[in-house]
């Protein structure tokens, strides 16, 4: 059972309202985005808040609107801003990305979205919601970045490596392309699983990464992970 509180080295993270608790996906994407130079960030279904909470410290001047569906959550999300150290910063907001318009546009928008697709759903319809790409279908999501994204801004999202090709085609059609690609793989003995995508509008080489989490398996952090996340965690 996920504790009630997840406690990272500059920002708590209260759970026990939320649908979706801290996991290593979660975790793993917020350390590996790139958030230089970004001015006005948005998460879409920021759950938690955590994404937006990494997001305000690892880039100290970015404005960062976190949007959430789920009422508890979108509260609780709140709360958590509101007790960080950029409360100044984040603002959380319930509501729909797909009904979301804004005549100031964002140069990076990140995204943790929920991709099973072809599951049985949760019986519980809050984590139905967050996990299941029925109630966002990529193509909706593609859509609102297309809206909210600045012309030479990043759009950043982790899904499953099998759902690939599936979601390049949906980016496409709104002229996004991928500049950064990492294949992620759980354990070093395992396939990998999950792919992170940094993407924009221009046709730039993409760089291709490989990235283990685990070496051996439960908390035999490689050197690369630990990396990646030492100035978030108290210690893998």
């Amino acid at each position: 059972m996920p504790k009630p509180t997840f406690r990272f080295k500059q920002f708590v993270v209260q759970q026990d309202r939320c649908a979706l608790k801290v996991g290593t996906d979660g975790v793993l994407f917020g350390a590996w985005v790139s958030y230089a130079g970004a001015k006005r960030i948005l998460d879409i279904g920021t759950g938690t808040g955590l994404l937006a909470l990494i997001a305000a410290q690892r880039n100290e001047e970015a404005t960062i609107h976190a949007v959430e569906i789920d009422d508890p959550s979108a509260q609780q999300a709140a709360e958590n801003a509101a007790a960080s150290p950029w409360a100044d910063r984040v603002r959380v907001h319930r509501m729909d990305v797909r009904r979301m318009r804004s005549t100031d546009h964002f140069d990076l928008i990140i995204c943790n979205p929920p991709y099973y697709s072809g599951y049985f759903t949760s019986p519980d319809q809050r984590v139905g919601i967050a996990k299941h790409s029925n109630e966002l279908l990529f193509t909706e999501l593609i859509t609102a970045v297309r809206e909210l994204l600045m012309p030479d801004g990043r759009f950043n999202v982790i899904i499953p490596l099998s759902r690939e090709k599936e979601f390049l085609k949906e980016a496409a059609r709104a002229g996004l392309a991928p500049t950064r690609r990492c294949v992620v793989r759980y354990v070093e003995h395992r396939p990998p699983k999950r792919l992170l995508l940094e993407m924009d509008r221009s046709g730039r080489e993409v760089e291709d990464l490989e990235l283990t989490i685990e070496a051996t398996g439960p908390f035999d952090y490689t050197p690369e992970y630990r990396a990646l996340i030492s100035d978030l965690m108290p210690g893998p």
